[in-house]
């Protein structure tokens, strides 16, 4: 569900960069920078708990990949538990939990550096249902205007 829904929305987002500039090199570099700005500030390469204020309110809040990744991270560690590495001085976990004493980590405990919610699944599906609606709105608007 959640690639299907990161396809739609990214076509969504081709469709309105090339409504806009019909030129193909132009609405590619245009895309290509609208997605590699997206992958910066989706909680991949910094936690969303980090980021600067101006570019969560300017660029995160907007970002369709950052509510996929938060439901993909809810997806793979709400219900799990991993182990860590033994050392002969005790555990060495990555993350700290109630269970680091035993070298596990429950998947809350990750959710929980990145600042996700479990519960939230209805709400992101929404706001990316929203997302692309819109893009696809503004699209259509484009090629209303430029008629």
């Amino acid at each position: 569900m959640w690639l299907f829904l990161d396809l739609i929305a990214a076509e969504s987002l081709v469709v309105l960069v090339s409504s806009i500039f019909p030129n193909f090199v132009v609405s590619l570099a245009l895309t290509a920078f609208a997605n590699g700005l997206w992958m910066c500030v989706d909680g991949f390469m910094v936690s969303p708990t980090t980021l600067n204020p101006f570019w969560k309110f300017a660029f995160h809040y907007i970002d369709y990949q950052a509510y996929v990744f938060q439901g993909m991270m809810v997806n793979e560690f709400a219900e799990r538990t991993y182990s860590c590495s033994p050392t002969p001085t005790g555990c060495e976990c990555m993350y700290q939990s109630d269970l680091a004493a035993q070298c596990l980590i429950p998947g809350q405990a990750v959710l929980d550096s990145y600042g996700y919610k479990t519960g939230k699944t209805g709400e992101w599906v929404g706001i990316l249902l929203a997302i692309v609606l819109g893009m696809r709105i503004l699209g259509w608007f484009a090629l209303w205007v430029r008629r």
